[in-house]
């Protein structure tokens, strides 16, 4: 069960640890952001040991499991409601300006980090798959879905053969009689949400082609996917479906539709022609 006293409780829990057990104290006692960041592969990287060896730690603490332990270490840390890394207390005497500035400020490096993130040769394999797709599928939830949802609304104007439904049950149903000829486009700025990891190995087994948009590159999903994209920021889940994180979504939307439209020459043109004309009658 989640608690909101992890630090205390590891630092008098520490004694009766197991020597692997003490790896993973030490490194979330001397940096709890960076663990609060890592999947339980990458934690369990950082110390040295196994996945299983974590997990034992989280069950030394009377967690339920990993996500038990993120939740309850995002709640021992948070003083401060986190916008990636600009922090406002909610005492903070800052003037609206300031806290403008800051959120502005977690835009950008919300930005900058997908764009340092952003591997073009990746990008451009996710458009040739999804340019030779009989049907796109959309896949994402939470704040993901958001960006699943908006990408269904970008790619619609060019083409019509793409489909979301933000319906949790619906979707992994979807995923599940999804063809080989099909493609997936699945968002999950954690690369840990076990729908999402679920529909890309649905997908996977169904032989259609995976293209995963996460902020974690050791993402549990990547053995399922044929395509990793990079963006988003770090979160915790505190701090989760954060509008910059989706925000740096959006950016990839529109680099990944700007690669297609470019690929697809005179027939997207065409088609943008048709679709904004229809719109545009709807205007005054």
């Amino acid at each position: 069960m989640a608690t909101t006293d992890l630090m205390n409780q590891i630092a008098e829990k520490y004694s009766k640890l197991t020597k692997a057990e003490k790896k993973v104290a030490d490194v979330v006692l001397s940096s709890p952001q960076e663990a609060l960041n890592a999947t339980i592969s990458d934690l369990a990287r950082m110390c040295g040991i196994g996945e299983t060896s974590v997990f034992r730690f989280c069950r030394s603490l009377n967690l339920n499991g990993y996500q038990d332990f993120k939740l309850s270490l995002a709640l021992s840390t948070a003083n401060a409601a986190n916008l990636d890394k600009e922090k406002i207390n909610v005492n903070d005497s800052a003037s609206g300006q300031e806290v403008a500035k800051r959120v502005l400020l977690a835009y950008q490096d919300a930005l900058k980090t997908s764009y340092d993130s952003l591997d073009l040769g990746a990008v451009s394999d996710a458009v040739d798959l999804m340019l030779h797709a009989r049907v796109i599928h959309f896949f994402g939830f939470g704040g993901s879905g958001i960006s699943a949802m908006e990408a269904q609304n970008k790619f619609y104007k060019i083409m019509s053969n793409v489909v979301f439904n933000p319906d949790s049950h619906l979707q992994l149903t979807q995923a599940s009689l999804i063809q080989p000829e099909d493609a997936a486009v699945i968002f999950c700025n954690s690369g840990i949400t076990k729908d999402s990891i679920q529909i890309a190995k649905l997908c996977h087994q169904r032989n259609a082609a995976v293209i995963f948009i996460t902020k974690f590159q050791k993402t549990p999903a990547a053995p399922y996917t044929d395509v990793l994209l990079l963006c988003g920021s770090n979160e915790g889940p505190m701090e989760g479906g954060s509008i910059a994180t989706k925000t740096s979504q959006l950016f990839l939307i529109d680099i990944l539709y700007a690669e297609l439209f470019r690929k697809m020459g005179e027939k997207a043109l065409s088609n943008k022609k048709i679709t904004s004309g229809v719109i545009a009658e709807k205007m005054m």
